[in-house]
């Protein structure tokens, strides 16, 4: 028992033998009052008077008031007694319920880890027990240079078990092949219930792709019997999928996601039961292991801004730059933007690496305006940054700083960031539209885009997506759709931006159809800023595009 329930329990025990005394010298005092009515009482009846000599000589004659006179000592001897045994009584039996309630709760918090990683159906481990274990199979495997293997199971056509026998029968099939599995698995693996009709299996040393090819094998022959149902038997089939650390993936989400990833792979070409473990590296599945590293990679500037240049037609002069983020990852270089802004999205650093880029992107925009060169910078935007309701107060507060105003800055949005929440949007780029900042609508054509709201939207310009334009010259529907786009941003009083422009054949064709801005290899590749500055020194801005 620890020191402050001792404390506890002992100034309980004090304060109930307190209470017993002050009760046994309530009686005592009573008693004494008695003691002497019945004494002054006896000396008037004696002697006709209650003087001290008549007291003293009713005491002496009268042997019934000595026994009377000892009583109150009695009773305060018997109230000490009687507090001590309550006391001690009280305190044994509140240690007792202690103990009880320490015992029971000790159950209930064992019931309740237990239930945060036991899957209540089938009894096995749920995933994020799993995946934790997996993670410490891993690190334990980094120490030891081994390896860790990885199955991922999947019950095909399982729904229509639920639709047609109903979801009680279903569970019954579960927990059916959840016993089956556990039978077929080694005993050293973990086997786990991943969502509703997924399992997962990991398999520590020696976890080679021959020997998940083993497992794979028992696990098949394992559900490959009819499963008994109310008088049926029913012939269940799977699909499976398997990777290894470290050839797959470094970390517990990337190595589950590649063997997620094999399992469809094999579902996809109708396989039945098929075991895919592949030894090249699975596409996606190292970038979730970037994941984690994404944070890092922004708070330490291993992010670097690449420029593409704007040039506007009819000028011939450089009307601006797009500005792209690239990540110079320390062992892997340059990653590019496809491979981890759908990572970031997922893991909730879409406003982090958002506002990241337009920080720095503002302030080399404010760096060229004090070098003299008043170029427009344009910033992508995802719709989960613009959609966030400070987002365009924290603009203004990053242009303020460094002295920028809203007119040199156009941000792009695609259609489907347009078209999610309307009114919000709306709201928004209206707001954005008031402090000078240009809204451009970036891919068009490629969304879906609703013209009566489009006219709406404070938009400044359209960027026909790459796709139309590289196959214009060989397509007429791609040329019709390029014409009629740049006539559209025309008629809504907007600009024209060609993308992906790769010839001077394109951009020919794009000056004749009247585009006002283009973008492409033709003109200029992305480049890092210092790249970028070498580029505007050598090229003479009113030297005609060519």
């Amino acid at each position: 028992m620890d020191h402050s329930r001792r404390l506890r329990l002992t100034t309980l025990s004090r304060v109930l033998r307190t209470r017993v005394t002050r009760t046994a010298y309530y009686g005592l005092a009573i008693a004494i009052i008695a003691i002497a009515v019945a004494t002054l009482a006896n000396a008037y009846l004696q002697a006709g008077a209650a003087s001290l000599g008549a007291i003293w000589r009713a005491q002496l004659e009268n042997p019934t008031l000595w026994l009377l006179d000892s009583m109150p000592f009695v009773f305060l001897l018997w109230g000490q007694y009687v507090g001590l045994v309550v006391s001690t009584e009280a305190s044994a039996m509140v240690l007792d319920e202690t103990e009880d309630l320490r015992g029971d709760n000790a159950v209930l918090a064992a019931e309740a880890r237990r239930s945060q990683r036991i899957d209540p159906l089938t009894g096995l481990v749920n995933r994020s027990h799993f995946v934790d274990s997996l993670e410490a199979d891993i690190e334990a495997a980094q120490l030891s240079r081994t390896t860790v293997g990885v199955i991922v199971v999947d019950l095909d056509g399982f729904s229509e078990i639920n639709q047609h026998y109903g979801q009680a029968n279903g569970d019954r099939v579960l927990v059916a092949m959840a016993r089956r599995l556990s039978h077929a698995v080694p005993a050293a693996a973990t086997l786990a219930r991943l969502d509703a009709d997924r399992f997962g299996v990991t398999v520590t040393e020696p976890a080679s792709a021959d020997e998940l090819e083993r497992i794979a094998e028992r696990i098949r022959d394992a559900i490959a019997p009819p499963c008994p149902l109310d008088g049926l038997s029913l012939q269940l089939v799977a699909s499976a999928g398997g990777a290894c650390y470290p050839d797959n993936a470094i970390d517990a989400y990337g190595l589950l996601d590649a063997a997620t990833q094999a399992m469809q792979d094999v579902k996809s070409r109708g396989g039945d039961f098929s075991m895919v473990c592949s030894k090249r590296e699975v596409r996606g599945v190292v970038m979730h292991s970037l994941s984690a590293e994404l944070r890092r990679a922004i708070d330490e500037d291993e992010l670097v801004l690449y420029l593409q240049p704007l040039v506007d037609v009819s000028a011939a002069k450089t009307y601006g730059a797009e500005v792209l983020v690239r990540w110079q990852h320390p062992r892997r270089g340059l990653i590019m933007p496809g491979d981890f802004i759908p990572r970031a999205e997922r893991s909730g650093l879409m406003d982090d690496l958002t506002f990241w880029v337009l920080r720095r992107g503002i302030g080399y925009a404010a760096r060229l305006r004090q070098g003299g060169r008043d170029l427009r910078i344009s910033i992508n935007v995802s719709a989960r940054s613009l959609l966030r309701r400070d987002f365009p107060d924290n603009l203004q507060k990053l242009m303020d700083e460094r002295g920028l105003p809203g007119t040199a800055l156009t941000l792009e949005l695609t259609e489907d960031t347009l078209m999610a929440d309307q009114s919000r949007t709306l709201e928004i780029v209206e707001r954005l539209a008031a402090t000078g900042v240009q809204i451009s609508i970036d891919d068009f054509g490629t969304g879906y885009s609703q013209l009566a709201y489009l006219k709406r939207l404070p938009v400044s310009e359209i960027k026909i997506d790459r796709s139309f334009v590289q196959d214009m010259l060989e397509s007429d529907t791609d040329l019709s759709i390029v014409s009629a786009t740049i006539s559209l941003a025309h008629a809504l009083k907007l600009r024209a931006v060609g993308e992906g422009v790769e010839s001077s054949a394109q951009l020919e064709r794009l000056r004749a159809l009247g585009c006002d801005l283009i973008q492409g290899f033709y003109v200029g590749h992305p480049m890092p800023v210092g790249q970028f500055e070498r580029w505007l020194r050598d090229r003479d801005t009113h030297t005609p595009v060519s």
